[in-house]
């Protein structure tokens, strides 16, 4: 992991020698910033479907938003055509936030703090439209759920994990300088309760988020989905 975090800075720090601008047909390098809703899916956690989900942890709807600022960097030295480029697309900065909603105000709360790091393809029909296409590791640093439906004593419990990987592929369309994004995150994390030594788990029939928990690491899947808009410059 270590060995891995050192190759992503690496290529952070050569990213001006990828958009140095060449001949007629290339494409400039372009930052964004965006927000969006971002949606668990039904198997979240390790469910099998919305009714496991909704009978184990009394689950009625989900909701969520994400805030990210990155940038693609065109791959000029790579010409493949007038408007289409390679490129590698970073977000430097990832936070994402997802709710699952339970009776009564009762909520778990998940969120993230990460970036994400990538190859992109972008074709440029004109200045004014253009799509990118892109795959991303994503390091996340910082990971908490905390379920407030759990039972009131003198402790507050939440549960954290830190410098775990997922994983996003997506589609983004450029209009001028607007930016609609759809991307799907996936991966799972461990996270342990602040506590004791126990791991969220939900899944097991055992398991209590309180009083019994997974005592053996495990992780839990997290997958979601990102609709994004925002600004390009």
């Amino acid at each position: 992991m270590k060995n891995l975090f050192i190759i992503i800075f690496s290529v952070i720090l050569a990213f001006p020698a990828f958009s140095q601008d060449f001949e007629s047909g290339d494409l400039n390098k372009k930052f964004y910033v965006r927000v969006g809703l971002s949606t668990p899916t039904w198997t979240y956690y390790g469910f099998k479907d919305k009714k496991e989900m909704g009978d184990a942890l009394g689950v009625k709807s989900r909701i969520g938003g994400n805030f990210e600022v990155g940038g693609i960097f065109m791959l000029n030295g790579i010409n493949i055509g007038n408007g289409m480029r390679f490129g590698i697309n970073v977000d430097m900065i990832s936070l994402k936030a997802q709710v699952l909603k339970l009776d009564a105000g009762n909520n778990i709360y998940n969120g993230f703090v990460g970036s994400k790091i990538g190859p992109s393809f972008t074709y440029a029909i004109n200045k004014a439209i253009a799509f990118d296409v892109f795959a991303k590791i994503n390091p996340i640093w910082a990971s908490t759920i905390y379920n407030n439906q759990q039972s009131i004593n003198d402790d507050f419990n939440f549960y954290y994990g830190y410098l775990q990987m997922m994983y996003s592929f997506g589609l983004n369309v450029k209009l001028s300088v607007f930016m609609l994004g759809f991307e799907y995150d996936m991966g799972s994390l461990a996270h342990q309760n602040n506590n004791s030594d126990g791991y969220w788990d939900p899944t097991n029939p055992t398991w209590d988020n309180e009083t019994n928990p997974t005592l053996t690491k495990v992780k839990t899947p997290m997958d979601g989905f990102n609709i994004t808009i925002g600004i390009v410059f």
